[in-house]
């Protein structure tokens, strides 16, 4: 019973923050590189085809799926993959039973009483977005197991959800027209990864996507932090450099950049930001990612940026 409310928990908590995602404005930044991504996603999208965007963590892969959602014009449903993950949280589950009283008087001398027992049926966010025609990004799909994520195989081929359980669950449940599927997922060397089934990737457009370029990465740093772009420009240099010596595709450019860029645009707000404050700053980042050993490499590293600027 204990492990069945950590469940329970874990759900709610996950549907809350699901829902924080949903509501909050966030801003998107677009290039060429990234409109032509977008542009071809979008299109598959409106053809009916689910859409995998797959790569190292970091890299944007969950913001790029809510651009392409948006452009869909539907509403939009947020899943989180995990372990926990059952053919229930596809499907839905029992949430109790109402239970009703009729009492009927239809002879002054006799009483009729008639009980009923219904049992309450909550349906999925898969089950729910089906049905309403939204569209449904399905993050990190692989850090569920294979077994729950088998549940989609119908869904993706025939727009069918099939209930296993007959005695509580519809026994189908058949998509809106409008309904589509984006899913996103880590390389599979990630910790928690599990292999994709290969019957689910047959029924998807896997896009792969590299590192963007320097450009895009500093352009979505400046916008998402508000340190100005030469600023930017400077430290996504910096620390895509470093991270190639460390040879760590584990660590994300792009997110390393930005707690530096986020740290600096702070800083700067409120005295000059000297090359040795913004070295300072890195170095706490990037010794803590361990994309350095000591603060001398970092200190190095932008003394060479400094000279070729």
């Amino acid at each position: 019973m204990e492990r069945s409310n950590q469940r329970s928990d874990r759900r709610r908590n996950t549907s809350e923050a699901a829902r924080a995602v949903l509501e909050r404005k966030t801003v998107f930044f677009e290039n060429a590189e990234l409109c032509d991504l977008i542009k071809r996603a979008t299109e598959y999208m409106r053809a009916g085809v689910c859409v995998h965007f797959s790569g190292s963590a970091g890299i944007g892969k969950s913001s790029l799926a809510f651009r392409v959602a948006e452009n869909l014009g539907r509403p939009i449903s947020l899943m989180s993959g995990n372990e926990w993950l059952t053919a229930q949280d596809f499907i839905g589950r029992e949430a109790g039973s109402t239970t009703s009283t009729v009492v009927d008087h239809y002879i002054q001398s006799v009483r009729r009483t008639e009980k009923r027992v219904t049992k309450d049926w909550r349906a999925s966010v898969l089950a729910a977005s089906m049905a309403q025609g939204h569209t449904l990004i399905y993050d990190e799909f692989t850090r569920a197991t294979p077994e729950a994520n088998a549940t989609l195989l119908s869904v993706l081929e025939e727009g069918i959800l099939v209930s296993a359980d007959q005695a509580d669950a519809p026994p189908y449940l058949e998509a809106h027209p409008e309904f589509r599927v984006i899913l996103t997922s880590n390389a599979k060397d990630y910790l928690g990864v599990n292999p994709a089934p290969d019957a689910l990737l047959d029924r998807v457009l896997t896009m792969p996507m590299a590192e963007p370029s320097v450009e895009t990465l500093a352009g979505i740093a400046s916008l998402r932090t508000g340190a100005d772009l030469p600023l930017s420009m400077r430290i996504v240099e910096i620390v895509s450099k470093l991270r190639h010596n460390a040879q760590n595709e584990k660590v994300s450019t792009l997110r390393t950049a930005m707690l530096i860029a986020r740290i600096a645009a702070a800083r700067a707000g409120s005295d000059p930001l000297s090359d040795a404050s913004l070295s300072g700053i890195a170095a706490d980042v990037l010794i803590g990612r361990g994309l350095v050993s000591n603060v001398d490499e970092v200190a190095s590293a932008f003394g060479r940026e400094t000279r070729a600027a």
